[in-house]
């Protein structure tokens, strides 16, 4: 090969590692813009009292129990709603036309409805609570809890 060949394939090299790094650097922007564009939203962690006082002030307020059918039957919330975490499907679901309101959700300690509420904020729900210490908490702080018969 002669020196003129070896020149236009050293720039043709150049020219296209530049092409393919300009692209890349294009797509990640391009990345950026579209992830920065979507709404982030987050949860909120209440204590009982807090929710003592929403209940009060808020009659469109939604409190979502997500222990199973048997604790919630021994005790719940005054007014909340059963929706198991084992089936977080049937869960958004329901909750999917009330994705305005003000949601509370609560489970035997706040462990596990801390990862649904991560959940449904990453589902598009805006005003998401979780109840700090759970049905625990409720019932030490004094709340007033429910036995379904």
């Amino acid at each position: 090969m002669d020196r003129k060949k070896k020149i236009y394939l050293l720039y043709a090299a150049i020219f296209g590692l530049t092409m393919i790094f300009g692209a890349t650097k294009i797509l990640i922007m391009l990345a950026e813009t579209k992830r920065s564009s979507v709404p982030v939203y987050k949860y909120a962690t209440i204590l009982p009292n807090d929710l003592k006082e929403m209940m009060k002030q808020n009659s469109e307020l939604i409190i979502v129990d997500t222990r199973i059918k048997e604790l919630f039957n021994e005790g719940h919330i005054k007014g909340a709603v059963n929706l198991s975490y084992t089936s977080l499907k049937a869960m958004n679901k329901v909750l999917e036309k009330e994705k305005s309101k003000d949601i509370v959700v609560y489970s035997e300690d706040g462990e596990r409805s801390k990862k649904i509420c991560e959940i449904l904020v990453n589902l598009g729900y805006s005003k998401i609570s979780n109840l700090d210490s759970g049905i625990k908490g409720w019932t030490a702080s004094g709340g007033e809890v429910v036995k379904e018969p």
